[in-house]
């Protein structure tokens, strides 16, 4: 396996070595205790008596194994288990060193690993513990020999054969240690660069499954405020619906490719400016739109409703560039959306099954925008009268009268709305004009600076060549601004009007374009 590799079953069973680990180098701290006692029973320095404190020594990591595995499958935490386990150890290490007869260097070998073990796995609280486990351990020990010999004394002095045991045994536990501490950082900065690897490829496809969410309701799942559950809400909400206008008839004449690059264009520019008012885009519907503002975040049904007829009106103006460049893409059909907007209490939430829910609105007020977008005329923004009661002290309105709705026993109120009124006598964002031979749209908001020298030179030359009845024959796009311009289908009588009409809009580009 490659270094910089972790395979499934290290990353899998990385707890599982960490036990493991942990477990060998408990059985070779033991068996260093064992052999140390066993060698000085060997040389004499000990009793032959005192044989059978070998096989308690040697049985201890074998029982503790076995405890451990009980104590998981009964649930018990990991950190609790190993502080545990840790004090056990520290307990039966002050017991074998009664059993060396506190023999100093020995008993220091023991009392370095057993204590080098719980800094390293616990920290200062976990060592002051086994310091106090060890001391337990060493007087019961020392208690228990006395009971078995009143004669029993501690042999500070160990033989010089049994010192180098006892030191040859720390350092091949230091060793086995130390290998041990580096294949367990391997394997965790292993881990680690897997784990950073999973977190990018859950982030890519988190990122994908946005496309299908809206985005408001993306970043609350995604942050945990909201859960993917059925539940739904009784919330007042502005609810907007759109269609383009025989976009059916449309679809059968134009080729697949031509209609789907139109279609994908317009949901694209429609939801870009859907996202920039704060809407939440429910669903597309081949060229139908339904938005909705107030959930999941609500700035007021004021300022909701606002927002939504605001977006509305700058939807219907951004058509006016589309179409000249879908017309400068051989589609002549003329593309018109209609729109209709309503205020009211709506079920709001999470509707279908556990399996797969859809978030979206229901109820009749629902129902009411949609019928008023299907009574609107091409061009137009109808809004209801719980609608217009909100916006109509910043919105341009006008009454056009009622209309029968379907579902409805009423005759429902409806008003066009036409224009923020904060535009009304003053310079518009928006240039629009449009004759045989001839259209310039411009939203001066959204023409980039760096296109600003390129838009006025198109603009003088053009002109230019008008006056001095040079033939042009023009097609210019940048963002936010569109001219077109056949001086041979443009009319004569025509020609002042859009070239003092062009001068105006020169001038509108280099006083008022933002950076």
């Amino acid at each position: 396996m490659a270094d910089t590799a972790l395979s499934s079953r290290q990353y899998l069973d990385l707890k599982a070595q960490t036990r493991r680990q942990t477990h060998l180098t408990r059985i070779l701290a033991f068996l260093v205790a064992s052999g140390m006692l066993g060698a000085g029973i060997g040389l004499q320095v000990y009793p032959f008596s005192l044989l059978w404190a070998v096989a308690p020594l040697l049985a201890y990591p074998l029982l503790i194994q076995l405890l451990t595995m009980v104590a998981e499958k009964r649930g018990v935490a990991a950190a609790t288990l190993s502080q545990t386990l840790l004090q056990a150890d520290a307990l039966c290490i002050g017991f074998a060193c009664a059993c060396l007869w506190f023999a100093v260097v020995p008993s220091l070998a023991l009392l370095a690993i057993v204590h080098a073990n719980a800094m390293s796995h616990g920290g200062w609280r976990p060592w002051l513990g086994s310091v106090a486990m060890t001391t337990l351990g060493a007087g019961a020990g020392g208690a228990l020999f006395y009971l078995l010999d009143p004669t029993f004394e501690p042999v500070p002095q160990a033989p010089l054969s049994l010192v180098v045991l006892a030191l040859l045994g720390l350092a091949v536990y230091m060793g086995a240690s130390a290998f041990f501490a580096q294949r367990q950082t391997r394997y965790l900065r292993l881990a680690q660069q897997q784990l950073r690897e999973q977190q990018r490829q859950a982030l890519n496809m988190s990122r994908k499954l946005a496309k299908y969410l809206p985005p408001q309701i993306w970043g609350s799942l995604f942050t945990g405020k909201r859960d993917a559950k059925l539940e739904t809400r009784r919330k007042r909400l502005t609810v907007f619906f759109s269609d383009i206008k025989g976009f059916s008839a449309i679809s059968e004449e134009l080729p697949l490719d031509t209609l789907t690059a139109m279609l994908n264009t317009y949901l694209s520019e429609m939801t870009r400016i859907a996202l920039r008012h704060g809407g939440t885009i429910d669903k597309f519907i081949g060229d139908a739109v339904m938005v909705f503002f107030g959930d999941p975040k609500s700035e007021g049904a004021q300022e909701d409703a606002f927002r939504c007829v605001a977006m509305a009106i700058e939807m219907q103006r951004h058509m006016r560039l589309l179409r000249q460049r879908w017309k400068h893409e051989g589609i002549e059909q003329p593309l018109e959306i209609r729109i209709g907007i309503n205020t009211g209490y709506v079920t709001v939430g999470n509707f279908g099954t556990d399996s797969r829910m859809d978030y979206t609105i229901l109820g009749t007020d629902v129902n009411l925008a949609s019928r008023l977008e299907s009574a609107c005329r091409p061009g137009q923004v109808l809004i209801s009268e719980s609608t217009h009661e909100l916006v109509q002290d910043r919105i341009q309105c006008r009454s056009v009268g009622d209309i029968s709705a379907k579902g409805f026993n009423r005759p429902i109120p409806v008003y066009e709305a036409r224009d923020l009124k904060r535009h009304a006598g003053a310079r518009n964002r928006y240039v629009s004009a449009e004759t045989e031979g001839f259209a310039l749209h411009m939203d001066l908001e959204r023409i980039h600076n760096f296109d600003k020298k390129r838009i006025l030179g198109t603009l003088a030359r053009s002109a230019t060549d008008l006056k001095d009845n040079k033939p042009v024959s023009l097609d210019f796009e940048a963002e936010g601004f569109v001219l077109h311009l056949d001086s041979d289908r443009l009319h004569h009588r025509e020609r002042p009007r859009v070239l003092e009409f062009m001068g105006r809009s020169a001038r509108r580009v280099q006083e008022q374009l933002r950076l």
